[in-house]
């Protein structure tokens, strides 16, 4: 009965135990509550996390410890294997979570998800050191009746190590960011410092006074630094779709790609997407997107990205070769299933069109890359790709394209800023005049040693994809106006300058007023100005290119559909906008005059009935491609307007065109 009570009596004690127990048990409180937080939300499988994951695991064994030291010294148990025992794990602990603290802070700085062997022995052989230490304390302890301060040699052991580590990660994170002053981990510099400074404060404390109880707050305080200043899973994910984000996805392809490991990427892309956010609004196509990333969320383990606002991307790490690998095959096979079916967005029901890039990492890419250009290629395969179907693999002559393309973007971008754009003009032949009225400007790059001609066609869509044209399309109205001013066009007979206008800059808000600006620096008449619009910027952009081209009509500028005929032909376009010129692709006229074209006939029917339809619209028609005295013969017989082509003239340089209009008109 005696021992009972006063067994009971130190239970007792110990829940009434003041500041230090209850500093302690804060501490495990706190710890856990950051657990549950950090494991609720979806996390990065690379090793720095999983370091972390390690730095919670061992601080809670730590910080529990820690309170059942004091716990079981002032219980009156056996003392040899009790303070033993509790003793030998909290050194163990916080050997393993001082290791875990330096190798985070390490992995994070170097972006290399693996530990390399140069920094392996130092760093492991400190820690062998620390576990030799901790369970020979046997041996080193020689009156075991003082409790764990019987410790004390291997207490210093230990906070020595710790210290050190503690020293070098200040010394590493001051000459990493010192090399990399635009890595954006430089950001994070305080946080490193703010939890080395408490962890060294930690390590002095308990050198200082071996029985303290504050380690346990400290430990806390420096995982929640860690967790709020390095971690924060919440970071990486995307708000919408409850996908990661592109920084979460930046992180496990460079810990894949460290891992020297074949990896496979899918890259489930929505086509009709802008189509679907132009129709029904921004909101709806963001919902679909939102369902789209659940059913993969909820079907698959891999991890799981929304980069780009009309696709889901899945990065899949493997060993075996694609051609083997049975559970790609079925995660394809299931994403095409799901996407074949109806998607519903409150009252709306859609079908989507979509396909799936496909990459295996190396070996479809077969060269080094940046994660940034990993990245890119993943977001705009598509846009390389001449594929059809659902799965669309990446090959090394995709990557090739991909690089010719960024080489375009460089000359483009060298082109504006050092004047490297020419411009060439096209003669247009009226045939009721007989003469020479209107011109088409054509811009080129100057620089042919790279890859010679590029055309248009090529370069003007990178230049919208890259943010570059309006400061190209800067370049050209002005090099235009200003031939056109200094020339003195006008008097020799050129009544219609034609310029095309990009998607973009045909939509932008700005268009009307940088145009007047630009016709009263040149002193022209806004009455020579017809611009050019292609036949899909005028359906898939309608509501601010009308609002642009009612502006421009009331200043004079007239305008004209570009490339009629070359796939959507919306012929209810024609009646919804004013246009003065109709231009005829030469893909309509061609076919005409082929004699090995079986339905040569069908051709001439259909060019023959879209020429009087446009003709009894009141617009008059330019006809491109023309070649032949044929062709020419039978567009003049059959009423056309305007004649452009090789017959007459290929498109000339400026000194060319000037000289060209002299002799003919």
């Amino acid at each position: 009965m005696d021992t009972f009570g006063t067994i009971t009596g130190e239970i007792k004690g110990f829940f009434s135990f003041t500041t230090p127990i209850q500093l302690q048990l804060a501490a495990i409180f706190f710890l856990v509550i950051l657990e549950i937080m950090f494991f609720h939300r979806r996390h990065l499988p690379i090793l720095s996390t999983r370091t972390f994951i390690g730095i919670l695991v061992f601080a809670l064994v730590f910080a529990i410890s820690d309170t059942a030291i004091v716990y079981v010294s002032r219980l009156h148990l056996p003392r040899n294997w009790g303070i033993r025992l509790v003793s030998q794990l909290r050194l163990y602990a916080y050997l393993n979570l001082s290791l875990c603290q330096y190798l985070y802070i390490t992995l994070l700085q170097s972006r290399r998800q693996h530990i390399f062997m140069k920094d392996g022995f130092r760093v492991f052989t400190l820690y062998g050191i620390g576990v030799i230490s901790i369970f020979s304390v046997n041996f080193i302890a020689k009156n075991q009746q003082q409790g764990y301060l019987a410790y004390d040699v291997t207490n210093i052991i230990i906070n020595t190590i710790s210290f050190i580590y503690a020293v070098m990660t200040i010394i590493e994170t001051t000459i990493f960011i010192k090399k990399n002053p635009d890595s954006f981990f430089r950001g994070k510099r305080r946080y490193i410092y703010w939890t080395t400074t408490v962890w060294i404060v930690i390590v002095l404390i308990q050198v200082i006074q071996s029985k303290t109880t504050f380690s346990s707050l400290g430990v806390t305080a420096m995982c929640f630094l860690m967790y709020m200043g390095l971690e924060t899973p919440g970071n990486f994910i995307d708000q919408d779709t409850e996908a990661m984000n592109a920084g979460a996805m930046r992180q496990i392809l460079q810990d894949y790609i460290n891992s020297k490991k074949v990896f496979f990427i899918l890259n489930v892309d929505i086509e009709d997407y802008e189509s679907i956010e132009e129709q029904f609004g921004e909101n709806i196509a963001r919902n679909l997107i939102s369902q789209i990333s659940e059913f993969v969320l909820k079907s698959f383990t891999y991890p799981v990205f929304h980069v780009a606002a009309n696709s889901i991307t899945l990065v899949i790490p493997n060993n075996k070769h694609v051609e083997n690998n049975f559970y790609i095959d079925l995660t394809i096979k299931r994403i095409k299933e799901r996407l074949d079916q109806a998607w519903f967005v409150g009252d709306n029901s859609f079908y989507l069109s979509s396909h799936c890039d496909f990459i295996v990492y190396p070996d479809d890419i077969q060269t080094e890359i940046s994660i940034h250009e990993l990245m890119s290629m993943i977001n705009d395969w598509h846009f390389y790709s001449r594929d059809t179907g659902f799965v669309r693999q990446a090959n090394p002559d995709l990557v090739k394209n991909r690089k010719r393309h960024n080489k375009i973007i460089k000359l483009v971008r060298e082109a504006i800023d050092n004047d490297g754009i020419e411009m060439y003009y096209q003669p247009i032949y009226e045939l009721k005049t007989k003469k020479f009225t209107n011109f088409e400007a054509l811009v080129r790059l100057k620089d042919n040693k790279t890859y010679g001609y590029i055309s248009p066609e090529e370069f003007i869509p990178l230049a919208e994809k890259h943010g570059l044209i309006m400061r190209l399309s800067d370049r050209i109205f002005n090099q235009v106006f200003d031939f056109v001013a200094s020339s003195d066009l006008v008097s020799k007979g050129i009544s219609h300058m034609e310029v095309n206008l990009s998607g973009l800059q045909s939509v932008d808000a700005a268009l009307p007023e940088q145009m007047t600006q630009l016709l009263r620096k040149y002193e022209l008449n806004p009455n020579i100005v017809n611009l050019e619009i292609t036949e899909s910027i005028a359906i898939t952009s309608s509501f601010m290119l009308k609002k642009n081209m009612d502006e421009l009509k009331k200043i004079g500028c007239s305008f004209s559909m570009d490339d009629f005929g070359t796939g959507y032909s919306n012929l209810s376009q024609m009646a919804k906008v004013d246009y003065e010129l109709i231009k005829i692709d030469k893909s309509l006229l061609w076919p005409c005059f082929d004699k090995n074209n079986p339905v040569q006939a069908n051709a001439k029917i259909i060019l023959d009935n879209m020429i009087t339809m446009i003709l009894s619209l009141g617009r008059k028609i330019v006809v491109e491609g023309v070649e032949t005295k044929e062709q020419l013969d039978y567009l003049e017989k059959i009423g056309v307007t305007y004649i452009q082509g090789y017959y007459f003239s290929k498109p000339l340089p400026a000194a060319d065109f000037l000289r060209f209009i002299e002799e003919n008109n």
